[in-house]
């Protein structure tokens, strides 16, 4: 099934995302610029979790702090979900249903995906990792 950017517009500004806890670090300073997000992705029935693929994130700061972090993030299909970070605004993450679908990604009015602003690996033992770039 295809998910389209409208939908996962529609999800994010609409509430339809899981919430989020608030941003772990205690400090609000940040290096602005080119953030990044490092992705580990679980196909789903892998890493503990059954019909849901499973995330962990980690979000640097333009200086390659870490700016904010979510492990173990089971997303359902066609959901999103926030990470919070330093940085002023949150990212949304949304999945599809099925391995090729891509993530999409929205961060301050930006939106990338896994297939277009994405250095992205194939599965490998059940998972992928994949690093993303956005202006923070």
């Amino acid at each position: 099934m295809y998910f389209s950017t409208t939908t996962f517009t529609l999800a994010a500004l609409f509430g339809l995302s899981h919430a989020a806890p608030s941003p772990s670090p205690d400090d609000n300073d940040y290096i602005p610029g080119n953030c990044g997000v490092h992705v580990t992705q679980w196909q789903k029935n892998e890493n503990g979790v059954e019909g849901d693929y499973q995330f962990d994130f980690r979000i640097a700061d333009g200086g390659g702090n870490t700016a904010g972090q979510r492990t173990g993030v089971a997303i359902p299909d066609y959901q999103s979900t926030s990470v919070p970070s330093v940085p002023p605004y949150l990212l949304t993450v949304g999945v599809g249903a099925v391995d090729s679908d891509p993530l999409q990604f929205a961060y301050a009015g930006q939106k990338f995906s896994s297939s277009d602003g994405c250095s992205t690996g194939k599965y490998d033992g059940g998972k992928r990792e994949m690093d993303c770039g956005f202006g923070c």
